[in-house]
């Protein structure tokens, strides 16, 4: 086995100060202030974990009372509190069931962060746009074809009024992914991905747990995200993640067309079975029944001409001592790329590859030199700042969020058509 280690320059995050006290109503230091609605799910917090340059600290909220909103507002708390590098938000709450209603008429806000129910989130996304205002939304931000058919809408509309509607894509900073895109683009090492075959080029597996913990704290979950009419099938969930890899990683700076490009060939899901003991642990609240959630399945689709698969599946807890596993295969006319992250790597994701001569070259990335995933939050925020501030958003990066979601929403569809 041969090891090496690649050159990597890591960039170092810069520390920078939300706007002060003086400043929190805007002003020319300060010229973007952010709302949130409906805040249900945690990453709604982790992109206020650190401290944003020329974003106001008042924080406007929209949203019904209830433990999501506490379990928002709890997270805040501990960055302000937190002894290194603390945050200093200030959080203003329109706390009421008709929160859409006051978002509409009082909000002052440039930027509105959506992380929560998916059942509503392409509502949200689709008035926020109207609204006039640039969205910074996790994923998915649609769950069926009805949503699809929205978000196309709200693109159109931000378009047509230079608004900016940006995804929270953590993975791309991730240095393994990184360093794979480097790879895949190296035609003296790998070529070019084999096309036109039956088999794929590009496979990738993840493997999520329901129960976890975030920021040392044992998550709670809301009852919908069990629901996949609220949170979304598998399928629709956590291969938004895989498939924004696939076509940043393979197809650097290309736009893809869903209309001309995409082929979905064939999806499939299946459901893990969650007990009413593991729901009480997870959420606080009782069933009387066990669950059944479409949280697992497969998408083979073709992009241009390269196949992929995508395979997600989502257990209730990794066993003790492990964690989240991935698995990833880039098929190349001169090599192979291989990413693995489970029992045999320590649950640390690793990367090799394999040239024409069989030969297998692992790179030895320390675990130090890597960002942390929350960390990868605070990046996604800042280059959603940059653009907003005058860098340009590259062509590819809304047909592509386009392209992706026509693919998760017509898996969905395909996969259900199964079941009648």
């Amino acid at each position: 086995m041969m090891k090496s280690l690649l050159p990597v320059t890591l960039c170092l995050a810069a520390v920078v100060t939300a706007c002060n006290s003086g400043a929190r109503h805007g002003g020319d230091s300060c010229h973007h202030r952010v709302a949130v609605i409906d805040p249900g799910h945690f990453h709604a917090a982790l992109v206020t974990k650190s401290p944003l340059a020329n974003v106001s600290d008042t924080i406007s909220v929209y949203a019904p009372s209830g433990a999501e909103l506490e379990q928002y507002k709890a997270f805040i708390e501990s960055y302000n509190t937190r002894a290194d590098n603390p945050t200093s938000w200030v959080l203003d709450v329109a706390e009421t069931p008709d929160f859409m209603a006051a978002f509409n008429i009082g909000s002052d806000a440039d930027i509105i962060v959506l992380a929560g129910n998916n059942r509503y989130k392409t509502d949200y996304l689709l008035a926020a746009t109207r609204a006039g205002k640039n969205v910074l939304a996790d994923k998915p931000m649609a769950i069926d074809t009805i949503g699809f058919d929205k978000l196309v809408n709200a693109y159109s509309m931000a378009a047509d009024s230079g608004r900016v509607i940006y995804e929270l894509m953590t993975e791309r900073y991730d240095t393994i992914n990184i360093l794979t895109r480097e790879l895949i683009n190296d035609t003296a090492l790998f070529g070019h991905l084999l096309s036109d075959s039956d088999e794929p080029a590009v496979t990738m597996k993840s493997v999520h747990h329901f129960y976890k913990e975030v920021s040392g704290t044992p998550l709670k979950r809301p009852a919908w995200y069990y629901d996949v009419k609220q949170q979304g099938e598998g399928i629709a969930d956590v291969t938004t993640h895989l498939l924004d890899l696939v076509m940043w990683q393979c197809f650097p700076d290309s736009a893809i067309d869903y209309t001309t490009d995409v082929e979905l060939v064939d999806a499939l899901h299946s459901a893990t079975v969650i007990t009413p003991e593991q729901f009480l642990s997870s959420t606080g609240q009782t069933i009387d029944t066990p669950l059944e959630v479409f949280s697992n399945g497969t998408i083979l689709v073709r992009i241009k001409d390269i196949l992929v698969r995508i395979d997600v599946q989502w257990n209730f807890e990794a066993p003790s001592g492990s964690g989240d596993t991935f698995t990833a295969t880039y098929r190349g006319t001169r090599g192979t790329i291989e990413i693995a992250q489970d029992a045999a790597t320590g649950f640390v994701k690793q990367l090799a590859s394999i040239d024409s001569a069989g030969t297998r070259h692992e790179y030895d990335i320390p675990v130090a030199e890597r960002l942390g995933h929350e960390e990868h939050f605070n990046r996604v925020t800042e280059s959603f700042l940059r653009h907003l501030d005058g860098e340009p958003l590259p062509a590819w990066e809304s047909a592509n969020t386009l392209a992706k979601y026509y693919i998760t929403t017509q898996a969905v569809a395909r996969a259900n058509a199964r079941d009648l």
